[in-house]
């Protein structure tokens, strides 16, 4: 269900309502195959994480699979943009319509993977970027930026990339898109405050991070701290516990709910999909209830009894496919 500007603060609820009977199945399926992986450190994870992304999307487009029409007309890239601190080559994946390939484009969607800025890459949410360029909304392109991660690189360097992925692909007469899921949410909405005014026509968040909860209440807006409540067990669930970090805000100046409202002023129109079992879930809450407050025009769409980003972990089930749709809707909502 959508929810308009002025209902966002009624949202905030003190405990997390109950997991969705679809998600609960989800779950005893899980326990079935046995505990998960445990991993040594994170740069084990990563390129394991990596390639289960891949195995996941070739079985969602494989011939007969759900899924496999988003495999047909579209056209895949790779390449590199330079960062603009030291020319470290930054990985993109470049989306297009077959049939529009060699025009210009009138929509330039740059999207930012979620995995906490610890793991992901540029094609790590390949099927959700699929449902948007097979939007029919018009001529879609669509860049993912694979920013550097941490622990090999700090936090700023993830954002730097997100920047300049941002600065060197946005088009000039297109309408520029930012769009991110989890952590890439974080990406994109602190792109999209400090990117040039003008330059972005709406930003699409999914389950963003943008506060440090779990590091203290002394990170989440004083004037805020009454809606932010997922910090609690309640909210707990088998895909996700709290974000916690090696130093407060991963070493950060700040997150983008810390933003005043005199920065959030004329940012573009805004659409939030939201998890409510899911301990970030006031995060993207919290950043609608304050993008309001500086008269940006929000609109937030809750996916009421499901995890964080479930949509990614489990795209085969019926509701994975409804909130893709969802982001569909967000992305034509943004754009009328």
């Amino acid at each position: 269900m959508v929810f308009p500007d002025p209902y966002l603060k009624l949202l905030a609820f003190q405990t997390a309502p109950p997991l969705d009977p679809a998600c609960l199945e989800w779950e005893e399926e899980l326990k079935h195959r046995g505990p998960p992986r445990v991993f040594e450190s994170v740069l084990e994870r990563q390129p394991i994480y990596a390639q289960e992304c891949r195995d996941s999307h070739a079985q969602m487009m494989a011939p007969g699979a759900r899924d496999y029409e988003l495999s047909q007309g579209v056209e895949r890239k790779e390449f590199t943009v330079p960062s603009s601190v030291d020319g470290f080559a930054i990985p993109v994946l470049q989306l297009d319509l077959t049939e529009h390939q060699d025009q210009d484009p009138e929509i330039v969607i740059i999207y930012y993977h979620g995995g906490g800025l610890r793991v992901g890459e540029a094609d790590s949410e390949e099927l959700s970027c699929r449902h948007l360029v097979k939007s029919g909304i018009g001529r879609v392109r669509l860049y993912s930026i694979g920013y550097r991660l941490m622990p090999s690189w700090p936090a700023t360097m993830c954002l730097s990339d997100s920047l300049d992925g941002f600065n060197a692909l946005r088009g000039e007469t297109a309408k520029n898109i930012l769009m991110g899921s989890s952590s890439g949410g974080q990406m994109a909405a602190a792109v999209s405050q400090i990117a040039s005014k003008g330059t972005i026509h709406g930003v699409l968040l999914r389950s963003p991070v943008t506060a440090d909860g779990p590091s203290g209440v002394e990170y989440i807006p004083e004037r805020l701290r009454p809606y932010h409540t997922s910090v609690s067990p309640s909210f707990v669930s088998f895909l996700i516990g709290y974000l916690q970090r090696d130093i407060p805000r991963d070493g950060l100046e700040k997150l983008p709910l810390e933003a005043t409202l005199e920065e959030l002023q004329d940012l573009p129109r805004t659409w939030i999909q939201l998890a409510t079992n899911d301990t970030i879930y006031s995060d993207g809450l919290c950043y609608g209830i304050a993008l309001r407050e500086a008269g940006v025009e929000v609109q937030v769409e809750l996916e009421k009894g499901w995890p964080h980003t479930f949509w990614l972990k489990a795209p085969q089930l019926p509701q994975s496919l409804k909130a893709e749709k969802k982001m569909v809707d967000g992305l034509k909502w943004i754009l009328r």
